[in-house]
């Protein structure tokens, strides 16, 4: 994966089946009471923490890789 285009092809459909059951689950009339346990809250915060924090990282780690690139070419 080379391209932006291939990764925009592999996230998008992962992306889009995310929102979906996540359209989907707020959609119910009567949530499942897993979703209401402070453990399964607990593990969502943390995941939500942990996927954001690890995209901050390879942002951050690209974005200096293009800088020193940029310098170097420069």
């Amino acid at each position: 994966m080379s391209s932006e285009f291939d990764w925009f092809m592999v996230t998008m459909p992962i992306f889009a089946l995310i929102v979906y059951a996540i359209v989907m689950v707020g959609s119910m009339e009567k949530q499942p009471k897993f979703l209401e346990s402070k453990s399964t809250e607990k593990i969502l915060i943390y995941a939500f923490g942990v996927l954001f924090g690890a995209g901050v990282l390879v942002s951050c780690w690209y974005m200096f890789v293009r800088f020193f690139d940029l310098l170097a070419s420069y």
